[in-house]
């Protein structure tokens, strides 16, 4: 019986699984947060400087004022002058104004099923470019009410998409003027 080990010897050498399954979950959810809200910021600050879109966008005013209408989307790069329009790359002129993340429930889903998009909108005209700046809401609206009549089935057809551009296109210009768009984009179109 001296070769037999006494219970209280072998408890603190194996810890319980519940509290190592606890430690690992804690571990993982600290990990994700601090990811989320110290890294995912940059990596989505450095993604937006890098489209086309927002590069167009750097080169839209002849004053320097290289900023979507909410002042966060459109960041020239450090080496270009904001006061002369970009050489190269996007048409002299050239302007973007881009709304991010429009959501809607298609037609005839019962509300179970949404669209979202985010809208970028290549400016025809410099007074064009200053309405949609401050009439945002409005631009936004006709959008919406736009693809809100289509159906999930017209949605989720790739084929329509030129159809809805063109269509977004004639509404915009029917209510700012003939010209104030020269293209539009969907840099974003999800449908759940």
């Amino acid at each position: 019986m001296a070769n037999e080990p006494t219970p209280a010897a072998d408890a603190p050498a194996k810890p319980k699984l519940p509290v190592l399954i606890g430690m690992v979950a804690v571990g993982l959810l600290v990990g994700g947060a601090s990811g989320a809200v110290f890294i995912g910021p940059m990596v989505a600050k450095k993604m937006g400087k890098t489209t086309p879109i927002v590069a167009a966008a750097a080169a839209d005013d002849e004053h320097g004022d290289a900023e979507a209408a909410d002042g966060e989307h459109a960041e020239a790069p450090a080496a270009e002058d904001h006061s002369k329009p970009a050489e190269g790359g996007a048409a002299e002129g050239a302007a973007v104004h881009l709304l991010e993340n429009l959501v809607l429930n298609p037609a005839a889903s019962g509300g179970a099923r949404y669209l979202l998009l985010s809208v970028a909108i290549e400016v025809g005209n410099a007074k064009a470019g200053e309405d949609f700046k401050t009439r945002d809401a409005e631009l936004r609206d006709i959008i919406l009410t736009a693809l809100g009549t289509k159906t999930v089935e017209d949605l989720t057809e790739i084929t329509h998409r030129e159809t809805f551009k063109t269509e977004l296109q004639t509404a915009i210009n029917a209510r700012f003027g003939k010209k104030a768009v020269k293209s539009l984009y969907f840099p974003q179109f999800v449908v759940q």
